[in-house]
C-alpha cells in the first residue's frame, strides 16, 4: 500500500485512529474553556489581528467536536449528557458569534436526545438534569424537531436549584451560564 494523502485507505485509517483517540471529560472541559476564551477574545476584538488565535469558523468546528465528544460519552456519564444537552439548547437560543457554537452534528444531537429520553423513561436522571431541562423547555422550539423521538414536558416536582448557591466550576460553558443565572437570582432578579 502506497502512503500518500491521496490514498483513501490511509485517510480512512487516519480517521479511525483519530476517532479511537477519544477525549476524556477533563480534555473536553479544557478544550471547551479554550474555545470559549477564543470566542470572547474575538468578540472583544483581541483575536486574529496578528494571525494568532482561532477564527470563528475554527471555533465552530471545535465546538462541534466537543459536542460530539459529550454525545459519545452521554450513555455512561450523566455530566456529558448535561453538557451536550446544554450546547444543543444554547446553539439554538443565543447568537453563535457570542457562544462559539454553530451548527452541530445531527447524529450527535440525536444521540443526546435519545439518551435523555432513555434516562427519563428509566428514571435514571438526577434533580439537576430535570431542573436544567425544565429551564430549556421554556424554548420549546429547540425540541420541536425531535418530536418523533420524544416530547419532553416540564416536571413540576423538581427542586428549583436557582436559589441554592451552587458553584458550577470546570463545567464548560454550561457552568458559566448557570453561574450567571444563579448569581442573577441571588441579586433578586428573575432568570431569563
Amino acid at each position: 500500500m502506497k502512503f500518500s494523502a491521496k490514498n483513501p485507505r490511509l485517510r480512512k485509517a487516519a480517521k479511525r485512529y483519530l476517532q479511537a483517540k477519544k477525549m476524556t471529560l477533563t480534555d473536553l472541559t479544557k478544550k471547551e474553556t479554550e474555545l470559549y476564551s477564543s470566542t470572547i477574545d474575538l468578540y472583544n476584538g483581541k483575536g486574529n489581528s496578528e494571525g494568532k488565535g482561532l477564527t470563528l469558523n475554527e471555533i465552530y468546528a471545535g465546538y462541534r467536536k466537543v459536542h460530539k465528544g459529550y454525545a459519545n460519552m452521554s450513555e455512561t456519564d450523566i455530566e456529558c449528557l448535561k453538557r451536550g444537552l446544554f450546547i444543543q439548547w444554547y446553539s439554538m437560543t443565543e447568537p453563535n458569534y457570542l457562544t462559539g457554537i454553530a451548527e452541530l452534528d445531527k447524529n450527535a444531537e440525536l444521540k443526546i436526545i435519545t439518551e435523555l429520553k432513555k434516562r427519563i423513561d428509566q428514571n435514571k436522571t438526577d434533580n439537576e438534569l430535570k431542573w436544567m431541562l425544565n429551564h430549556y423547555l421554556n424554548w420549546d422550539f429547540v425540541f420541536a424537531r425531535f418530536k418523533n423521538i420524544a416530547e419532553f414536558k416540564k416536571d413540576e416536582n423538581v427542586v428549583d436549584l436557582t436559589n441554592i448557591k451552587l458553584k458550577m466550576v470546570n463545567r464548560g460553558q454550561m457552568g458559566i451560564y448557570w453561574n450567571s443565572i444563579i448569581s442573577r437570582v441571588g441579586k433578586g432578579k428573575s432568570p431569563p
